[in-house]
């Protein structure tokens, strides 16, 4: 799920389309908050709209390619298959049409570079002016850097712009023969001054829940960064942290051990 906003309900959901490159049929939306005018600015607030893509029934071609991506454990028979079975190997035990590791890396690096162009296209949707290059790959994670002078309208508010992207792309490798491979997008060093503030803030609130003995919620955060906070707090003997609620409004809780 992917949150959008807006002024109005209509514009959250108009940049929901935007982003997904999409029409408005092949959507469902789900209101979050309703927008909020406020009094002299105080209280005001955009509305917030999850606009996610209808599911579409996968055809034959990439129900193959999925079963060559996806490991599958089979189940051994426990009796001496039929002769239907034994004629047809690649029904019964998927995984021997499992690819050779050369054809693996092949179709991992045309789905990296197709993401990116799925990307600029998106970006490009959205008025950016903004060129997009591997910065660091390894086997199971990519890292891809965006390089414009609209750094803040490509972050967005909190990054949600830049976390939206990357969980498209994320998405886009999960269905085009990478879906091992994790992605990181980043605009202008992003992720290091945001992982330095996550650091800052498990630390400070660490403290803070220490002093008082009560336990502090966390603003709504990605997986990624939800599991940063886990990660700075583990060996804190006096706090013990887990995430509660329902994404994407999901968040950390840090409380006296």
């Amino acid at each position: 799920m992917t949150i959008f906003t807006g002024k109005t309900e209509e514009a959250a959901i108009q940049a929901g389309l935007t982003a997904l490159n999409c029409r408005l049929d092949q959507v469902t939306t789900r209101v979050v908050t309703t927008p909020r005018k406020g009094w002299l600015g105080i209280g005001q607030r955009d509305a917030m709209v999850d606009v996610a893509l209808k599911p579409v029934a996968p055809s034959v071609t990439s129900t193959a390619k999925k079963q060559v991506v996806v490991p599958v454990q089979p189940m051994m028979p426990a009796t001496k298959p039929s002769a239907a079975v034994a004629d047809t190997p690649e029904a019964a035990y998927p995984v021997q049409s499992e690819t050779t590791p050369e054809e693996r890396r092949e179709r991992r690096e045309a789905a990296i570079e197709a993401v990116q162009d799925y990307l600029a296209a998106i970006v490009d949707q959205l008025g950016i002016d903004a060129t997009l290059d591997v910065e660091s790959t390894a086997r199971r994670q990519v890292k891809l850097a965006f390089t414009t002078e609209k750094e803040g309208l490509l972050i967005g508010k909190h990054g949600r712009t830049i976390n939206a992207l990357q969980s498209l792309a994320q998405l886009f490798l999960n269905h085009h023969g990478a879906a091992h491979v994790m992605v990181e997008l980043d605009v202008a060093g992003y992720r290091e001054r945001r992982a330095a503030t996550l650091n800052r803030l498990a630390e400070s609130t660490a403290r803070e829940v220490v002093a008082t003995g009560k336990p502090i919620y966390l603003d709504p955060m990605p997986a990624f960064e939800r599991k940063q906070i886990h990660a700075v707090l583990a060996k804190n003997h006096y706090v013990t942290t887990y995430s509660a609620g329902r994404e994407p409004h999901r968040a950390v809780v840090i409380e006296p051990a």
